[in-house]
């Protein structure tokens, strides 16, 4: 059987020189497959060369990423011990704030309750245990500070109402004399001036002209004003919080019922109406129905303020 033979003719422009080359089908196919699969060799280890450089280029900036990540958690977890000596601090001032106000104070063991908790883990750098070791003790130490923020947060707003509700508290407390002047009686017992028997004083007497301004003791509201026949003409001022002030012997009233009025504000001035000797203001301090001695009301400062709990719920 005659088998296909190729033939290629390489000549130049001389016909002497023109050179056959035969062979067969079966050789030209296999030459072709064989750089058909030298290319794709070649293509394939190209592909591979490239992939991998490109690969190890990848991992290197994996790695320089990853110790730079280690770097900044070291950095975050050196801030958050930083952050937990200044919280410590904090807590050290909440106890000095609640000593000073004579508040209770909170326990060593009650705040480690109210920070206490499950803590949890997390695998996401597991395939580097020091990474891991790391990014769990920033996780720990940062959710840890969390819950002592919000307790301390939780401790500063109690301190903050009580602080509020006891300068509240102050201003409707008699904490001024009403008056200048001289003090011609006292608070208690004494021969009355006029009926010459002895009774109870229960307010103090500032003697002084008609017309000297009589001012409110504390923020109120004016309960009554009127005319008595031992008293003369009075205010009697609601302060709240217990506390009522009363303001006899006037000359003149300058505010109606039912007004309110803050500390310092002109009320009245000095008269001698009523069951009198001379011109003075009676003045008394009553706490819950009882009177107490006006003495004690004078300057009385705002550290010396009780707030009673009922006050801050």
């Amino acid at each position: 059987m005659n088998k296909k033979v190729w033939h290629i003719i390489v000549t130049t422009n001389s016909s002497d020189d023109a050179k056959s080359f035969r062979f067969s089908k079966t050789f030209a196919i296999s030459v072709l497959v064989f750089a058909i699969i030298l290319l794709l060799f070649g293509s394939i280890s190209t592909y591979l060369f490239f992939s991998t450089q490109i690969d190890l280029n990848r991992l290197k900036n994996l790695q320089t990423h990853n110790s730079k990540l280690k770097m900044e958690m070291g950095r975050v977890n050196s801030l958050l011990d930083t952050m937990k000596i200044e919280l410590e601090n904090l807590q050290r001032k909440d106890k000095e704030v609640r000593e000073l106000q004579s508040m209770n104070s909170i326990d060593d063991d009650i705040r480690k309750l109210g920070v206490g908790g499950t803590q949890f883990t997390d695998s996401t750098f597991s395939y580097d245990k020091t990474l891991f070791a790391l990014h769990n003790e920033v996780l720990r130490k940062s959710d840890f500070l969390k819950r002592q923020l919000d307790f301390e947060n939780s401790s500063f707003e109690e301190i903050s109402k009580y602080l509020i509700t006891k300068n509240t508290i102050f201003q409707h407390t008699p904490s001024i004399k009403p008056v200048s002047g001289r003090i011609s009686d006292t608070y208690g017992y004494r021969i009355h001036p006029i009926k010459k028997i002895r009774h109870f004083h229960h307010g103090i007497d500032i003697a002084n002209r008609v017309g000297v301004p009589v001012r409110a003791t504390a923020d109120g509201k004016i309960e009554r004003r009127g005319y008595h026949k031992d008293y003369g003409k009075y205010v009697l001022v609601d302060h709240g919080y217990g506390y009522k002030t009363y303001y006899a012997h006037l000359n003149k009233i300058y505010v109606p019922k039912g007004d309110s009025v803050t500390k310092y504000q002109i009320i009245g001035e000095v008269g001698e109406t009523g069951c009198t000797t001379g011109s003075h203001l009676h003045y008394e301090v009553r706490f819950y129905g009882r009177t107490k001695n006006p003495w004690y009301y004078f300057n009385k400062k705002k550290s010396n303020i009780f707030v009673d709990k009922r006050y801050l719920n």
